[in-house]
């Protein structure tokens, strides 16, 4: 009868001669090994390579924006991170973007005037956060290449610089605003013609003085910040002086109430001045992209004509795949498509079928609107001219 020692050193002496006499299996299975956690950390899983970063929030920007004591991070964009604040607040596995990509309630880390920040796309993301300035944050990576292929879709030229043969209008990201019954010599959009930081406060001065524009719907500043502003082109600046620039200073959220009184008081004004009107923002793409579509959803028209608009904007700015298949393009319109189905309290499915003027209506009283007022805005932007 074999006693236990007897059977440990008989596996032993097995384990032994299997070991001796199987050196390709051991290599092969070696190899294997090494092959598979090549691949394990090509995937992106592994994330034993960044060492977790440590920040301070200094303060709270007018977006809701948390932003850090850092102007970097050293990671790719597409890797994604995990963000435990000194509070108790996390935020799981969001994307690290060159920009504020992805959807409505999609929130990134990203760099944002020279400063790491984690930001909505167009939600204010401390709304639920409630962080302070003065909070710590702990930054891990959740997974390497985790959003690669959106990132990829989302990535375009940057639109503060001019692209080789770009025209003049491509650049400003201006033309007129003719869809449903909105008639010509009306309304114009375009980008800023007062924030000199995206290098076009010149050539809008010209555009605007060409068109004779008469007023000006300014989304993006407030009376404080324009009256601080000095060399503006002598038609812009003639414009401001005669009040008839009207600064809302909106946020990116069209359902945020301070939002949605801007919005109701900026038309409002807008109805009392002569046209023909410009809307702009900074670029003239997200929030003039959401205010025109409200307004040419309430001069009747239809879902695809607003989509063209607004998609129009990224094509001229940032030369997007306008195949409506491809990734890129329905990204990008699934923005449009979100604050639509916002404005309108429905699902994206229903926008074709829905009834878009009735739901700018509704969305415009909700603004604080009066039903004469939004009248008043119809007619001025269809009735035609005597």
């Amino acid at each position: 009868m074999k006693t236990n020692e007897d059977i440990q050193g008989q596996n032993s002496r097995e384990s032994s001669v299997y070991i001796a006499v199987n050196p390709a299996r051991r290599t092969i299975a070696t190899a294997m090994a090494l092959i598979l956690l090549f691949l394990f950390c090509a995937s992106g899983v592994y994330a034993g390579d960044f060492e977790p970063v440590h920040a301070t929030v200094t303060r709270i920007n007018q977006f809701g924006a948390i932003v850090f004591d850092l102007n970097g991070i050293d990671l790719a964009y597409g890797d994604s991170v995990d963000v435990v604040f000194s509070g108790g607040y996390q935020f799981k596995a969001i994307p690290f973007y060159p920009d504020f990509y992805g959807k409505m309630d999609d929130v990134a880390l990203t760099v944002f005037q020279n400063a790491l920040v984690i930001g909505g796309v167009a939600r204010n993301p401390n709304l639920t956060a409630r962080i302070e300035p003065g909070e710590t944050a702990v930054i891990t990576l959740e997974q390497k290449g985790r959003y690669r292929e959106e990132f990829e879709a989302y990535n375009t030229n940057d639109a503060t610089y001019r692209a080789p043969g770009q025209t003049d209008e491509d650049f400003l990201n201006a033309r007129e605003v003719t869809v449903g019954a909105i008639q010509p010599g009306r309304l114009y959009r375009g980008s800023s013609p007062f924030d000199a930081e995206y290098g076009r406060v010149e050539l809008m001065g010209a555009y605007i003085a060409t068109h004779n524009i008469r007023a000006v719907l300014n989304l993006a500043d407030s009376q404080v910040r324009l009256e601080a502003i000095q060399g503006l082109p002598a038609y812009t600046a003639s414009l401001f002086k005669q009040g008839r620039v009207i600064p809302c200073h909106l946020g990116i959220d069209f359902l945020d109430p301070k939002t949605m009184q801007g919005v109701g008081k900026g038309f409002s004004e807008l109805t009392e001045l002569e046209l023909p009107w410009l809307i702009h923002c900074s670029l003239g793409r997200d929030r003039t992209g959401a205010v025109c579509a409200v307004v040419e959803a309430l001069c009747g028209a239809s879902y695809d004509e607003i989509v063209q608009d607004y998609m129009t904007s990224y094509d001229t700015l940032h030369n997007i795949e306008m195949n409506p298949d491809s990734l890129q393009y329905r990204l990008f319109k699934l923005r449009i498509d979100e604050i639509l189905a916002a404005i309108a309290e429905i699902e994206i499915e229903q926008l074709p079928h829905t009834d878009l003027h009735r739901a700018a209506v509704g969305y415009l009283l909700r603004c604080g609107m009066t039903q004469a007022q939004i009248d008043r805005l119809v007619g001025l932007l269809t009735e035609p001219r005597t």
